[in-house]
């Protein structure tokens, strides 16, 4: 992992961590861990999109509150979440903000987040933010499909244990999540399965 793979990598997150910044051989990987979960916001019995919720693991929530805890009282203000916001969101763009979404099959390509919120809670770094369909999903009729992932593997986003998958709105929505292997989008030279979750009809 060395010249421009380095620099790929500082790209990602560097501005976060400096801890990220040297070549590491490929055995190092990932370097970050999130614990993620993903709620769907639903209107009119339609999924209208997803907001998507991330803790980072103690020791890169260390560095984020260095970097961005000006005044280090171990929680992010609104004006430090938007300094986050405008230090890591440009970066984590090009690798698609690490979200990718099917509708019948076919890939949205990059989904742009809004609504984007730091918090901190016991010096664990969280962001959450919002992510808005092109078009509302019947999930009657559509299939929908989402993964969270970095796909060169810097970064290990996993699905939280406790409740990883919940819905928000009008209750009574005829469709069930499911998470299963995404046998084929395996990844880091075919070691790494993504988890993918489905919304499937009852």
């Amino acid at each position: 992992m060395r010249g421009g793979k380095a620099r790929r990598l500082r790209g990602l997150v560097i501005a976060l961590a400096v801890a990220l910044s040297s070549a590491r051989p490929a055995s190092a990987h990932p370097h970050v861990f999130i614990d993620s979960r993903v709620t769907f916001v639903i209107s009119h019995g339609k999924i209208v999109g997803f907001r998507e919720s991330w803790q980072f693991d103690q020791v890169f929530s260390d560095q984020l509150l260095q970097q961005f805890d000006e005044d280090q009282d171990g929680k992010l203000s609104p004006a430090e979440s938007e300094k986050v916001a405008a230090g890591t969101l440009p970066n984590l763009a090009r690798f698609r903000y690490f979200t990718y979404v099917w509708i019948d099959g076919k890939d949205l390509g990059r989904l742009e987040p809004s609504d984007f919120h730091a918090s901190a809670t016991n010096r664990r770094v969280t962001f959450d933010f919002m992510v808005k369909m092109p078009r509302p999903v019947d999930p009657l009729k559509q299939e929908l499909a989402l993964e969270i992932n970095d796909r060169e593997y810097y970064v290990e986003v996993l699905l939280a244990q406790r409740d990883p998958v919940t819905f928000q709105g009008p209750a009574g929505l005829a469709c069930e999540p499911s998470v299963t292997k995404d046998i084929k989008n395996i990844y880091y030279g075919g070691y790494v399965y993504p988890q993918q979750i489905k919304l499937k009809r009852r």
